[in-house]
């Protein structure tokens, strides 16, 4: 195919991809009212609400005393045995991995997300984060401090 037919295909494809575009949105403009319509029951889900994070640094031999704090705030879905068993994971992280682990925790008989994430630096210290949903994220917050600053870390 010669460069000048080349170059007038393409035109031509940018010429109806513009079309198509414009068509779209005048579909689009017209279709506005229907966003007020319930979804159709194929459609993505709805976003879950933003989580807040709650952030520390510290040796991680206390990462287990933390994850407990944490746990007495839920009566199910994170809970001491789950502490427990996510210090040891974290202990067995390898030196500049993280990993993230996404929990459906109960307080007060509502659902919470809670996602905690850690991440071991090579000198022994972790990074543990927590994402709270925004009505957790004050006693999450307070349930990290209480244990930290009570050892002045």
């Amino acid at each position: 195919m010669s460069r000048t037919l080349y170059m007038g295909a393409r035109r031509s494809t940018l010429a109806l991809a513009a079309a198509l575009l414009g068509l779209a949105g005048l579909i689009g403009a017209g279709s506005a009212a229907a966003a007020d319509a319930p979804a159709p029951a194929n459609s993505p889900p709805a976003q879950l609400p933003a989580l807040v994070r709650i952030s520390s640094s510290f040796e991680v031999k206390h990462a287990s005393a933390v994850l407990r704090q944490v746990a007495k705030l839920y009566s199910a879905g994170f809970v001491r045995r789950d502490a427990e068993r996510l210090a040891t994971q974290i202990d067995a992280l390898p030196a500049e991995a993280s990993r993230i682990w996404d929990f459906s925790a109960i307080h007060k008989g509502a659902s919470y997300a809670l996602r905690v994430r850690a991440r071991l630096d090579e000198f022994g210290n972790v990074d543990l984060d927590f994402f709270s949903a925004p009505e957790m994220a004050a006693a999450v917050r307070r349930a990290v401090d209480r244990y930290l600053n009570a050892r002045g870390l």
